[in-house]
C-alpha cells in the first residue's frame, strides 16, 4: 500500500475521546469552507496556471537554478478517499491509467506499508524511454483532513539499467487526497523531475501540461472501471466498509 503514516494530532488518553479521535481520523470529517479556501490558495501561491481542461487545473513553477518546471494538477474526483487509495495501491495496474506508464511493478515489498517500485515511461520517437526506482511514503493530517502519498527516486541495484533506456537522475513528487465529502475527494498530483539526457523544449512543455491532466483523468476513469474490485483493501482500511486504520499510526 504505502510507506508510513503520521498523525499531526495527539491521541487522547481516555477511551471515549480515543474513539472520537479514531472516528474523526478515519471518516475525515469536513473542514470549514474558509479553511479549505485558505489551504487551496496556499497550494497554488507562487505557481502559474497553464491549463484548465476536463476539470483539471494544471500549474507549474520554475525553481531557482532549475531549467525544468515543477508541475502539478488539481481536480475533484467523484469517489471516496479510500477508493482512490485502493487504485493507487494497485501498482501493477498503473500502466492502465498513468500517462505513458509502460511498466510498473513492485521490486521489493519491505512491509505492509513500504515498498520499492520500478516505473518505466514510454517516450515518443526518437526520444528514449525513461525509467526509475521509487520509494514511497504516506502521511495523514488531522488538521487538513488529507492523506499524502510521497515518492522519490533512489539508487537501487534491485533493478539493473536497461539498454536504450535512460535512468532518470531525479523524480520526486506526491499524491494528495483531501476529503471533500463521502463521495468526493480533492486530488493533487505533483511532479519534480530531471528526466536526464537531452530533451527538446517542446517535449518538456508538453509533458508539463499533459502528464498531470491525463494522469488525474486516468485515475478518475480507473476508479469507475475498478469499482468493486478492491473489496479486500477497503474492508481492511476503509471504516465505512468495516476497515480500521492500524493502531501504530495513532500513537
Amino acid at each position: 500500500m504505502l510507506d508510513a503514516l503520521r498523525s499531526d494530532a495527539q491521541v487522547p488518553d481516555n477511551t471515549m475521546n480515543r474513539r472520537i479521535f479514531l472516528m474523526n481520523l478515519t471518516t475525515f470529517a469536513a473542514l470549514p469552507l474558509v479553511s479549505r479556501r485558505l489551504w487551496a490558495d496556499e497550494e497554488t501561491s507562487g505557481w502559474r496556471n497553464v491549463l484548465n481542461d476536463q476539470g483539471v487545473a494544471v500549474w507549474n513553477r520554475y525553481d531557482s537554478g532549475r531549467t525544468l518546471p515543477v508541475f502539478k494538477g488539481i481536480s475533484t474526483i467523484d469517489a471516496g478517499l479510500f477508493e482512490l487509495l485502493a487504485v493507487l495501491d494497485d501498482t501493477a495496474r498503473h500502466t492502465e491509467w498513468i500517462f505513458n506508464c509502460s511498466v510498473a511493478r513492485v521490486i521489493k515489498q519491505i512491509n505492509e506499508f513500504d515498498r520499492l517500485v520500478y516505473n518505466r515511461t514510454a517516450a515518443p520517437w526518437p526520444v528514449s524511454d525513461r525509467d526509475v526506482v521509487l520509494s514511497a511514503s504516506v502521511e495523514a493530517s488531522m488538521v487538513r483532513k488529507e492523506v499524502v502519498s510521497r515518492f522519490s527516486s533512489i539508487e537501487s541495484g534491485l533493478q539493473p539499467k536497461v539498454d536504450g533506456v535512460v535512468r532518470m537522475p531525479r523524480l520526486r513528487g506526491f499524491w494528495r487526497f483531501t476529503f471533500v465529502d463521502e463521495r468526493r475527494t480533492r486530488v493533487t498530483y505533483q511532479i519534480d523531475a530531471d528526466p536526464g539526457g537531452a530533451l527538446p523544449d517542446f517535449i518538456v512543455e508538453r509533458a508539463s501540461r499533459k502528464l498531470p491532466l491525463e494522469t488525474i483523468n486516468g485515475m478518475r476513469k480507473q476508479v469507475v472501471r475498478t469499482r468493486g474490485k478492491y473489496a479486500t483493501f477497503l474492508q481492511k482500511y476503509d471504516p465505512s466498509a468495516g476497515g480500521k486504520i492500524p493502531e501504530q499510526f495513532l500513537k
